[in-house]
């Protein structure tokens, strides 16, 4: 089998909120992520979407961008037949969902699936709840910037915004109407940075069977009965499911030691040596 499947990085990067700023049309300069030993996925660029303007998200209080957070960027695969799932004309939660979408049997929804992102036209984005992050002592930080690694002095009671993780452990923060890329290491002992829970909505437009558009919350549609968590065979690597692998991935997933299960769909702790 061609499968070498880190599947568990990807489980848990999803579960907690992990992140990664890339997806099609959403890499500055054509770059991609970094990976292991600085290898970088390549992302096509193509035209954003007007996000705010189509969901209806308050900008004030939600941060949008394109693409789905995480080194190693969650997905979903269909490997039943007939799947049909609830899906929205317009990606905001508050919408009921009033489409319902089949979709194409060994389907592979996820970031590095070129083929699939371009036959079925997929856009994908990711909304953030701003969050406050108060700085606890006065502390220069280091961040990335157009000369390189430069620092941002702050002041005890200066108060950030979280805005989203990017990947590798890089989060983006405002701060007095600036972005910056800054190490979430570099703040975590003089910031109260972790003690609000991260909102996050990922969102992707498909293509159902029949031709109609409709948008999909990966929190929902991973819990519909015949789907499932992507596999991701290596970094920067995607592709649709062969018929005849759909069986080892539903087994990987039922028996990877950080996996889902088959049934349930829950993330199954490893067992206790």
């Amino acid at each position: 089998m061609r499968f070498g499947w880190v599947l568990a990085g990807a489980l848990l990067l999803a579960a907690c909120g992990q992140k990664d700023e890339t997806s099609p049309g959403t890499v500055a300069e054509g770059a991609g992520p970094t990976g292991p030993a600085g290898q970088v996925a390549e992302v096509p660029v193509v035209p954003s979407l007007d996000y705010a303007g189509l969901s209806g998200y308050d900008i004030n209080t939600w941060f949008l961008r394109p693409g789905w957070p995480g080194e190693y960027p969650p997905g979903f695969a269909v490997l039943d037949a007939d799947v049909k799932v609830p899906a929205r004309a317009r990606p905001n939660p508050t919408d009921p969902q009033d489409i319902t979408c089949l979709l194409p049997q060994y389907a592979n929804y996820q970031l590095w699936n070129d083929v699939r992102t371009e036959d079925d036209k997929l856009e994908y984005f990711v909304a953030t709840k701003k969050v406050p992050v108060t700085v606890l002592e006065d502390a220069e930080i280091e961040f990335v910037g157009e000369a390189g690694i430069e620092k941002l002095a702050l002041t005890k009671g200066d108060v950030l915004t979280y805005l989203g993780y990017l990947g590798e452990g890089v989060t983006v923060l405002s701060f007095n109407g600036n972005e910056f890329d800054i190490n979430e290491g570099e703040l975590s002992n003089v910031t109260d940075i972790g003690a609000s829970p991260l909102e996050e909505d990922l969102w992707v437009r498909v293509s159902c069977l029949g031709g109609k558009q409709a948008w999909l919350l990966f929190d929902e549609v991973i819990e519909e009965k015949g789907v499932y968590p992507s596999p991701i065979t290596g970094f920067g690597d995607a592709a649709d499911i062969e018929p005849g692998e759909a069986d080892a991935v539903r087994e990987a997933i039922a028996t990877d030691a950080y996996g889902v299960s088959a049934t349930d769909q829950e993330i199954i702790p490893p067992a206790e040596e």
